[in-house]
């Protein structure tokens, strides 16, 4: 697996970023040498402004629902409608 990007704060209080497989949990401090440890990242997340929604998500509701009105219309013209 290749390298990440990850922060890191050692004990003196020193934060940094280092390049480090997924699995590395502590390195050496870059400005004092002292052990440091990996520190929690926020997650990446992109919503939509208005709805909140994700936006993959919302897309994909979208095309599902055009499909269905779509099937939904030509079944009502082949077969009339129902009651």
């Amino acid at each position: 697996m290749g390298l990440r990007l990850f922060d890191f704060q050692c004990a003196k209080g020193h934060r940094f970023e280092e390049m480090v497989k997924a699995e590395v949990r502590e390195t050496k401090c870059a400005t004092c040498g002292k052990k440091a440890k990996r520190l929690m990242s926020a997650p990446r997340v992109s919503l939509e402004g208005i709805s909140g929604d994700f936006p993959s998500a919302a897309d994909k509701w979208v095309q599902r629902r055009e499909s269905h009105m779509k099937k939904e219309k030509r079944n009502t013209e082949r077969h009339g409608t129902y009651k």
